[in-house]
């Protein structure tokens, strides 16, 4: 059990860091008052992009940058359509992840069976060799690849970014009311596309770990709607990196659990009361495919109680949310 509980932990922050990078390129764009439901889509860009330069040149920090490129490509289309064209940001979006899921489906068939020497786990320099022995979290928390590493590290600057520096300041302030931030001689448009475009990028950035330090392997769709996870989250941080941080490593946490519970078997014995019950109900919920679900679940019932308990400013939601600006009609 030990073990189990061990290499869970251990798939958990891997895992998380998909939902960090995500989440946190979700939550910028949205600060900015453009919705962008196109993040699963720009993740498998991301996670195929990087993955193909990476068998390529042998090269995963080129192909994680490439997977950064591609994200960054694909929500340049979004910021045209919404920022530019003024059109549907919810439409938009679904028309960019249906986009990226044809995309990558129908170029990356030939690359399926191919595999990489992605990123390889590393310590903490100095005292990594020591903390790594610390019993079942040592690994865990102290032996990770790079991107995990980097997406730890974007989460304390995303909060400095948005809470404490100018641009920060009026990135917030298009989002809320950008007549005003206008008036104040605040680019609207430019910030918005910036916005979008680092969001992107955010997103490419987790597709491109998925495939080159997760799996190490390239399968169509295999985000598997963590992107769309990815939005939700940011719900349920109420548009905080600090929370999205939480949230990140709750979700990874389900989703590492149903992809490890081949290995677990858990019954009681059969001179327990109502044993056969018993054990048929933990054989239905230990079900990998039922454990599947597990994450989409918990996305809708945190989602649920959030918006239910909670008033709408207390969510912090970005007054200017799915709204286009246009100089000459506000």
């Amino acid at each position: 059990m030990t073990e189990f509980i061990a290499g869970l932990l251990g798939a958990t922050v891997s895992v998380a860091t998909v939902f960090i990078f995500a989440g946190l390129g979700e939550l910028i764009a949205e600060r900015a008052g453009v919705l962008n439901l196109g993040v699963e889509g720009m993740m498998l860009g991301g996670a195929l992009g990087g993955f193909v330069v990476t068998v390529l040149t042998e090269s995963p920090w080129l192909g994680f940058c490439v997977g950064i490129g591609v994200g960054m490509l694909l929500a340049g289309i979004h910021a045209f359509l919404c920022v530019t064209l003024k059109a549907n940001q919810v439409i938009s979006g679904v028309m960019l992840t249906l986009l990226g899921t044809g995309l990558t489906t129908f170029y990356g068939a030939g690359w399926v069976d191919r595999s990489i020497d992605g990123f390889s786990e590393v310590t903490v320099p100095l005292v990594g060799q020591y903390l790594i022995q610390i019993p079942v979290i040592g690994e865990a928390l102290f032996s990770n690849t790079p991107t995990d590493y980097i997406a730890l590290a974007l989460v304390p600057a995303v909060w400095y970014l948005l809470n404490r520096s100018n641009l920060g300041v009026e990135l917030v302030s298009v989002g809320e009311d950008p007549e005003i931030a206008d008036t104040m001689g605040v680019s609207v448009f430019q910030l918005r596309y910036l916005a979008v475009v680092i969001g992107g990028g955010f997103a490419g950035a987790a597709g491109a770990h998925l495939s080159l330090a997760f799996s190490q392997l390239w399968v169509p769709g295999m985000t598997a709607g963590r992107g769309w996870i990815a939005v939700a989250l940011v719900i349920f941080a109420q548009w905080r990196p600090t929370r999205m941080l939480a949230g990140a490593y709750l979700f990874g946490m389900l989703d590492a659990l149903q992809l490890r519970s081949q290995a677990l078997s858990v019954s009681v014995g059969a001179d327990t009361p109502f044993a056969g019950l018993i054990n048929a109900v933990l054989e239905f919920v230990m079900n990998a495919q039922i454990m599947s679900t597990y994450p989409y679940v918990a996305t809708i019932m945190i989602l649920s109680y959030a918006v239910i308990r909670t008033e709408s400013s207390q969510l912090a939601v970005p007054s200017a949310l799915l709204e286009s600006y246009s100089r000459e009609t506000d």
